[in-house]
């Protein structure tokens, strides 16, 4: 698995370096809410089989100036629908801390179905060519 190729498809994303064999370090600038955040901090491939088409991921950043981070264990799952067709399947369980958790589930929510559905059209364009 490309992971700066795939991260490149997550809006706001900055930078993802190899940081050692499975971690990454990566950046990320976005605004929830009323907020500019710019996380910083590390993906950690946890396993992937490439077999199955699964992956799982630890994701630790946080905005120093902000006061604020976020923790998220993702697992994600290709599988092949038909020759032409592939599903991605993403399941993440996200802790927001400090001064981002206090935002309410409304407004994060909405920033993380949107980050999602841009993250698709990114990568549906990436496939493409």
């Amino acid at each position: 698995m490309d992971v700066p190729k795939a991260a490149s498809c997550i809006p706001g994303i900055k930078d993802v370096i190899l940081d050692g064999e499975g971690r990454y370090q990566a950046s990320l600038q976005a605004r929830v809410g009323p907020m500019g955040i710019n996380l910083s901090g590390t993906i950690t491939v946890l396993s992937q089989d490439a077999a199955s088409g699964e992956a799982e991921f630890l994701v630790e950043a946080n905005d120093r100036r902000v006061g604020g981070g976020v923790k998220t264990n993702m697992t994600m799952k290709l599988s092949t629908k038909t020759p032409d067709e592939s599903e991605l399947e993403i399941t993440a369980d996200t802790t927001f801390i400090g001064r981002l958790g206090e935002l309410g589930q409304p407004i994060i929510r909405r920033k993380a179905r949107n980050t999602l559905e841009e993250f698709m059209k990114n990568l549906n364009k990436l496939l493409a060519s």
